[in-house]
């Protein structure tokens, strides 16, 4: 009986075990997904920025 006890933990402790690690894996993906994200969207601010000052820049060129 204590071994059929022992049996049934150590299969809890695998379960938990297993879902401990699909957890960390799922928050690993997350944060990469949250990170991509955020690089995307500072790429896209930077080229807005270079063609706002290439025609801020042409205007000026143009005026002067």
């Amino acid at each position: 009986m204590y071994s059929q006890y022992e049996a049934l933990a150590r299969e809890r402790m695998r379960e938990q075990h297993a879902h401990a690690a699909h957890m960390r894996l799922s928050n690993e993906l997350a944060s990469a997904r949250l990170w991509q994200r955020l690089a995307a969207f500072s790429a896209r601010r930077a080229a807005r920025s270079q063609r706002r000052l290439a025609e801020h820049s042409a205007d000026y060129q143009l005026a002067a």
